[in-house]
Order: structure tokens, then sequence, then C-alpha cells
């Protein structure tokens, strides 16, 4: 993969430090088809379930067989997909999702996937330009992640504190929400719980790094800012990071292999809980009553993850596995989706569905979360895109997660934290 020294040396920093990865890609589609043929296979290196029905339809219509190449995680399909890219696409899939967080570094060498032809009205158009390199359509989207608030109403009744969606809202902040509301809600509830208040600030940070408009690089130059003086980044990692000194946070992510125990230990009573969350949150508390999502986020709600399927412009099946990405984005197949994990659709269609607005969700009490979530999305306006992410973005951002993780460990006070993530981030030589 053809990048600079800069984004070689952070794109090692988020190997190194992301999810340990378990699984690796199939090859590059099945037999019997060059460019253009009919191949008998196609291959999808993806993190996530599909309905089985879906990938069926598609043989039925198009006599192919779909593969799913499946990942434990976004972080080990991240590090296959470099891997290959970087071996001139040995390895690869036919067809790739790609989370937003490092969709930017994936695309560094534009001429590494292949051009995707427009799909008129399809999706909101913020998911389209995210999508697209200098114009061109390098990824057709799946979902987005519009941003709630996930909590155990058995917790927050035990602790003498509202338990009901509309009440937990208020406590937080209601309308006027802000991390340090949610917080101060935090310090009442553990004051009378033996319970934290969030499984982990961590999470919490990286969503509020997501509603800034640039947390790490410069949108215009796409320049790296020095962390040293990023006072947006700072002022969050000392809230996040003196809220966990305080036992705020069970310091226990989403990823971490005790996350599952935790939920069945009761351990905490809130999660940060974009869209994409709610079917992982349903399976890892899966016999526990009193799950709620409450229909607010600290500062006006804002975006996490969402993917797009695009295809290596090395493989051998590019035609046919455009096809393929076509039918797996399609509004149908987004309902489908979302019946199966959550994933809230970006397509304009699937969001009207009653499908998704009207369905009741049997783990969160029967609340339907697909209208609740879309009342989120659209409350957020330009916020639900998310920040400008560039090159190093994600490589970054696990840099200060991980620093921050380590105020929650006990291993770092807040302020020997920051300096030292500082330090780490100054050996790079990022900002030369």
């Amino acid at each position: 993969m053809r990048i600079d020294r800069k984004a070689r040396t952070i794109a090692a920093l988020a190997a190194t430090t992301a999810l340990v990865a378990t699984a690796c890609s199939g090859g590059q589609g099945g037999s019997g088809g060059g460019d253009g043929g009919k191949p008998d296979v196609l291959t999808v290196a993806a993190w996530m379930d599909f309905p089985q029905e879906l990938l069926d339809r598609f043989e039925e219509e198009h006599g192919i067989k779909v593969e799913i190449n499946s990942f434990p995680d976004g972080a080990s399909a991240q590090t296959v997909l470099r891997n290959g890219l970087a071996s001139n696409g040995a390895g690869l899939s036919d067809v790739h999702l790609i989370e937003l967080d490092w969709w930017t570094e994936m695309m560094a060498v534009p001429e590494d996937w292949a051009t995707l032809p427009a799909v008129e009205d399809r999706w909101v158009d913020w998911k389209v330009t995210q999508g697209s390199v200098d114009g061109e359509i390098k990824g057709y989207g799946t979902d987005i992640g519009p941003l709630a608030l996930a909590y155990d109403s058995t917790l927050m009744e035990e602790a003498g504190l509202p338990s009901d969606p509309e009440g937990f809202a208020e406590l937080v902040g209601g309308q006027d929400a802000t991390w340090e509301t949610f917080l101060e809600a935090g310090r009442q509830f553990t004051a009378r719980s033996d319970a934290a208040w969030i499984d982990s600030n961590a999470t919490a940070m990286q969503a509020a790094i997501n509603q800034l408009p640039a947390a790490f690089e410069d949108p215009q130059s796409g320049d790296t800012l020095p962390l040293a003086d990023n006072a947006a980044v700072h002022e969050l990692f000392d809230t996040f990071a003196q809220a966990a000194q305080e036992g705020v946070s069970a310091g226990v992510g989403i990823g971490h292999a005790d996350w599952g125990a935790g939920f069945q230990a009761r351990r905490w009573a809130t999660v940060i809980t974009p869209a994409w969350a709610t079917g992982i949150i349903a399976e890892n508390a899966a016999g526990l009553e009193g799950w709620r999502i409450a229909d607010v986020f600290p500062n006006g709600g804002g975006n996490w993850g969402g993917s797009f399927f695009s295809v290596p412009a090395t493989g051998p099946n590019v035609e046919w596995a455009t096809t393929l990405a076509d039918f797996l984005t399609t509004p149908e197949a987004a309902v489908e989706m979302f019946l199966l994990n959550g994933q809230f659709p970006s397509q304009t269609t699937a969001m009207e569905d009653p499908a998704v607005s009207e369905t009741p969700h049997e783990f969160f009490g029967g609340q339907q979360v697909g209208e609740i979530y879309g009342g989120l999305a659209a409350a957020a306006g330009d916020a639900a895109a998310g920040g400008f992410r560039g090159v190093n973005f994600a490589g970054i951002q696990t840099l200060v997660m991980d620093g921050l993780r380590r105020v929650e460990s006990g291993n770092q006070d807040a302020s020997t934290a920051w300096d030292s993530t500082v330090a780490e981030f100054d050996a790079l030589g990022l900002t030369d």
C-alpha cells in the first residue's frame, strides 16, 4: 500500500494496539470466473451476521454462492485488509466491509479499489460523500451509528433513581444533556450503588471524539495536529479521566474479554450505544430484564461507526463483486440487517420502513428502538456524519484511548496518563 512514512508509522501503531486478529480471510473469490465471467463463489470479509435468506436470494438470482469470511471484530478485519493491500491484494476477499474510523487509511491509494456505479437516491447524501474519494464512489454504505444511551432500569430502581426512559433522560440532562451532566448523574448513581455508572469511560470518550469536527487532523490539509496543543481532546481526556478516578467507570469496554460477564454480574448501569450495538448488548446481557434505550445523548447526539462494502480492484471477480455489493446494500437488505443485528440503515427508504421504525425489540422491553434511533439521527443533523477522519485518525484515537484505559485500570493518574500519551504520540514523528 503506497502511503507515506508517517502514515506507515501510525498504521503500524494501529495494528499493534488493535484487538488480536484471530481469523484470516479466504481467497479472492471462487473458481470459474475471471473479471466479467461468472464465478461459482463470491467471498465477503465481514464481522457481522448476515441473514441466510439474503445470501440464498443472491444465489437464486445470479447462480453464485456467497461465502462469508467471518472475523471476530472489526480490528481483526482491518489488520488482514491492511496486510492484503500491502501485498498487492494477496488473500483479500471479493468484497470487504470497511468501518468508518479506518476508511481513510484503507483508501490512501484509491486505485486499490474499484470505482462503483452511482445509485441514485438510495442513501442519505452524507453517507455517499463519506464513501467517495475524489468524487468517485469507493464504497456502498451499509449502516450508520446514531448514538443513544442504554441503561439497566433494575439497577437504577435499586439506587432510588429514575428508571423509566423519560425520567432517566431527564436525570442525565434531557435536551440540554452534556458529558458533564451525564457524568454528574453517574456520581449520584455510584454514591447509591455498588455498581459502576458506565462500562468504560474510554467508550464514552470515543463517542465524544466523534462529535468533534476535526479531532486529530486538519480537514483542509490532512496534516496531523500536535497532540500536546490539542485543547479539545485534552479537555475531554481530563473530563473522563477524572471521573474514572472517582469510580464512575468499570473500565470494561466493548470488546474486552470480561464485557459479557460484566453484564451478567450487573457491574454497570449504562452503556454508550450506537444503533449497531443494540444487538451486541442483547446478546451479552441475554436473560437479564430491565435494559432500556433512552431517547437522549450528550451534546445533542452524533454518530459512531457505520460501514461500507468495497471491492478490491485487484480481485478476479470485480464486476460480479460490484453486483454483490449493490445487492447487499439495497433498502430491502438494510431492513433485513436491522432486524437481525440492529444496524440502523443509511438507506432513506429503509429508514422509513415500518419494519424499522415500528418493530418492538423484545430485549429492550418492547421499545421501538428503530423509531428512537431515527429520531436521534434526525436531531443530530450534520453531526450525524461525524467529524473529519484522516489517514491517521484510527491510530491516534487508539493511542488516546489506551491512555485513558491506564487511568481506568489504576495504573496511572489522569495527568501522568496524558503526559505519557503525548510522549508516545510525539515519538511517532507525525508532526515533523
